[in-house]
């Protein structure tokens, strides 16, 4: 992901497109100020970090292959979180599985790292050949799947020691999808081709199909899987059969898609340039209803949970109901993907101005808790922001800013 800095003032996504690097009113960050930031750049953990839980799991983007950012049951930091632990690194916002935190880091080059989750110490790093960033990895079994420029990479979970690899195009990477034992990406080719959907085989990265998008407009964010479709935004929503990758629907809007898919019961949720909110049914892509929401930023997704979207915009966080109603707003400033527990919603600003981490109250989007983030310069520019959506696992969040990555414990 493009990082937000002040050199060119690019605004930053949710880490949806894009690996690396995917803030807050509050003067402090889990104590007093002066102990933020963490000290010098490190790649190991703090000495003495607080044991973080690590019950349950967080494999994707998104959380799932509809990209609901929710686990079901789980609840995180609802009140007066604690940061257990905290250090300076430049990352992807973390995927969980069995006790271990993976990242893909760039500290001098890019790697994807497996760290202890309840401590944040490292337990392997696996340098990456190909040049780039890399997109959010995703937990497929025993194995992790990332996405580069130009390939499909697969790593053992264990040792990180590489397995095979494939040419994917060339374009900004997303994340995977892995379902029943086949791997579905997108790649946008910096050349001016369409966009290309792919699945290939999970064990051997055999293809087992491709298709074109066929649109002028570029891809923006990952894939969806749900409902035995793909599910992908290239200027028009289109949705292929996951089997052989023909176009089941093709919707159009009067502005093109600027977010990954959404998937839950059935309705798939997106938002246009112009900022507009689509539900539209899996089944054949009817439009069910719309909601202004505000300008996204590329790449980002909306996360859904018991009967309620919530999405992250210029304008703030918005929840909706699962019906086009509209619940409550949260103004906030260039808010990114959001996540959901069983009582909150979780979500990062990423402005220079404005830049924390907030929790708010899922039902009617009072602020629970909210904690600063700080700027950080890494090499020539100065960056700010929160990375994507907060990570949650039963009793803990993890969170990656500009600053480094945070984890917060009950």
């Amino acid at each position: 992901m493009t990082p937000r800095t002040r050199r060119g003032l690019l605004r930053a996504g949710g880490v949806a497109l894009g690996g690396l690097l995917a803030g807050c009113n509050a003067d402090v960050f889990g104590g007093d100020e002066d102990e933020f930031p963490p000290p010098a750049p490190t790649s190991a953990a703090p000495s003495e970090p607080q044991s973080m839980p690590t019950g349950t799991a967080w494999p994707r983007f998104g959380a799932d292959a509809g990209n609901t950012g929710h686990r079901p049951g789980v609840t995180a930091v609802p009140d007066d979180p604690t940061v257990y632990w905290s250090f300076f690194t430049q990352a992807t916002p973390p995927v969980v599985e069995d006790g271990t935190l993976y990242t893909v880091e760039t500290n001098g080059g890019t790697a994807l790292v497996a760290r202890d989750a309840a401590t944040g110490r490292v337990e392997w790093t696996a340098e990456t050949e190909f040049g780039g960033a890399l997109g959010v990895p995703a937990v497929a079994g025993d194995r992790l799947v990332v996405q580069s420029f130009t390939r499909l990479l697969t790593f053992d979970r264990e040792t990180g020691d590489p397995e095979w690899n494939r040419a994917v195009g060339s374009g900004q990477p997303g994340s995977p999808v892995v379902v029943d034992g086949a791997v579905y990406l997108a790649n946008d080719s910096f050349d001016g081709d369409p966009a290309v959907v792919f699945a290939c085989d999970l064990a051997t990265g055999e293809e087992r199909w491709t298709h074109e998008l066929g649109s002028s407009e570029h891809l923006r964010g990952s894939v969806a899987v749900a409902d035995r479709s793909v599910f992908v935004g290239a200027g028009d929503l289109v949705a292929l059969d996951v089997d052989d990758g023909t176009e089941r629907w093709r919707t159009p809007f009067a502005d093109p898609v600027e977010t990954t898919p959404t998937v839950d019961d059935g309705t798939v949720y997106v938002t246009d340039a112009r900022g507009t909110c689509h539900a539209v049914s899996t089944a054949d892509g009817t439009e069910q209803w719309t909601a202004s929401v505000g300008e996204p930023a590329r790449g980002t997704a909306a996360a859904v949970a018991d009967g309620a979207v919530y999405v992250g915009t210029t304008t703030g966080l918005h929840a909706i109901s699962n019906a086009g109603e509209r619940r409550w707003q949260v103004d906030l400033t260039d808010a990114v993907t959001p996540s959901v527990d069983t009582e909150s919603v979780y979500v990062g600003e990423n402005g220079f101005e404005n830049r924390a981490i907030v929790a708010v109250n899922r039902a009617d989007g009072t602020e629970r808790w909210r904690r600063n983030t700080a700027e950080r310069q890494v090499s020539d520019t100065i960056q700010a922001g929160v990375r994507g959506p907060p990570t949650t696992v039963e009793g803990g969040l993890y969170v990656v800013a500009a600053d480094g990555i945070r984890a917060f414990g009950r």
